[in-house]
Formats: structure tokens, C-alpha cells, sequence
């Protein structure tokens, strides 16, 4: 009788359980880095929509001094941003009369993000202070921006 080669099923049973092993050991890591992930990417989205509204208010001369899509804000004068193409999300963007960025505000299902001049050390809300640290998680946002009470 010819010798067949082949595995055991102790051999295979070991295989399988060191990939588990791996699997338990990476799982968490790769869970962390996807999540860090999504919160980068609803920054950058925060970011484009602070700049697009900043470029709202200057092509439409100072015309609306609040952007929202809340339409509790409408009776304000606020003004809807063309949001074409992007994903689903709240957002209330004010300036000042003299076009600094007052207010910004926006969520989406994950994350929010909350700043105001109030927290600010120069008085307005710039582009470089949406950051990842400030990012709420959930329905947690409130006037935490700056290090302020939340």
C-alpha cells in the first residue's frame, strides 16, 4: 500500500487554532485604526464644509451671515450650502458681520464637532482648530471646543 501525504487533523486543528489566536490578538488594533479612520475623515469633512461656507460668504458679499440646513435657523436669515454629493449631516455655520467665523457647528450619525469664538484665544473660529482631539463621539457635543465646559 502506497503511503498517502497529507496532514493529520491534529496538524490541521493546531493550524486553525493559531489563526484564531492571531485573529483575537489583531481584531482590536484593526477596530481602532477603522475608527480613527472615520473620525479623519469626518474632520476633512468638516474642514471642506468650513470652507466652502467661508466662500459662500465671500462670493455673496456678507448677503447671509448664517449658513444652516436646521430649519429652525431659517427664520434667522440663514441660508442653505449646496451639500451635492456629500453625505448626510447637520451643520449651523455663523460669521460676523466683519466675515470671522463665529460659530461652527456639525454632525453626522458618528461625530460632531462644536467651536465658537467663546473658546477661541483670538476671538474666531479658524479652519486649523477642527481637529480629531475635538471630535465628540454619538450625540456627546456641546460647547466643548477649546477646552470649555461641556
Amino acid at each position: 500500500m502506497k503511503k498517502a501525504n497529507g496532514f493529520t487533523l491534529v496538524e490541521l486543528l493546531a493550524v486553525i487554532a493559531i489563526l484564531a489566536i492571531l485573529i483575537i490578538i489583531a481584531l482590536p488594533n484593526i477596530l481602532k485604526m477603522f475608527n480613527t479612520a472615520k473620525k479623519n475623515s469626518f474632520v476633512s469633512e468638516s474642514r471642506s464644509m468650513f470652507k466652502t461656507a467661508e466662500q459662500k460668504f465671500i462670493t455673496s458679499n456678507g448677503e447671509f451671515t448664517c449658513y444652516s440646513n436646521d430649519p429652525d435657523d431659517f427664520g434667522e436669515g440663514c441660508a442653505e450650502l449646496d451639500t451635492t454629493g456629500r453625505k448626510n449631516f447637520t451643520y449651523s455655520i455663523w460669521f460676523s458681520e466683519d466675515g470671522e467665523m463665529e460659530y461652527f457647528y456639525m454632525q453626522d450619525d458618528n461625530y460632531c464637532v462644536y467651536l465658537d469664538y467663546y473658546y477661541s484665544d483670538d476671538g474666531y473660529v479658524g479652519v486649523e482648530d477642527i481637529v480629531s482631539e475635538i471630535v465628540g463621539e454619538g450625540d456627546i457635543c456641546g460647547s466643548c471646543g477649546f477646552g470649555g465646559p461641556c
